[in-house]
């Protein structure tokens, strides 16, 4: 007979994710330093946070990922996050692209 470890009965609630969309509107586009703020907004949370951009998902604490997607001005991004803190971090990276000046 196979016995399986006692699990918890205290569990993680199952988290839903959490998605926004937001327009690159920077004249620019997705730029170094407006990917830095992205990332160090993330950094600020308990939270996973996802961009999805050009048929690409990257991770939004990674400052190559999201400059790999290539996002000129008109792109909308997909952001979906997942965690404790995730509206949160959402609301933080939307002001980030709300903050983007436009042509």
């Amino acid at each position: 007979m196979l016995r399986y470890p006692i699990q918890s009965s205290r569990r993680c609630p199952a988290q839903a994710s959490q998605i926004r969309v937001v327009r690159v509107m920077d004249p620019a586009g997705l730029h170094l330093r407006r990917c830095l703020a992205v990332v160090n907004a993330v950094r600020k949370y308990e939270a996973r946070v996802t961009v999805i951009g050009n048929g690409q998902i990257v991770d939004a604490a990674s400052i190559l990922g999201l400059l790999s997607i290539a996002a000129i001005p008109g792109t909308e991004l997909v952001l979906s996050a997942k965690g404790l803190t995730a509206d949160e971090a959402l609301d933080d990276i939307a002001n980030v692209f709300a903050d983007m000046p436009t042509a």
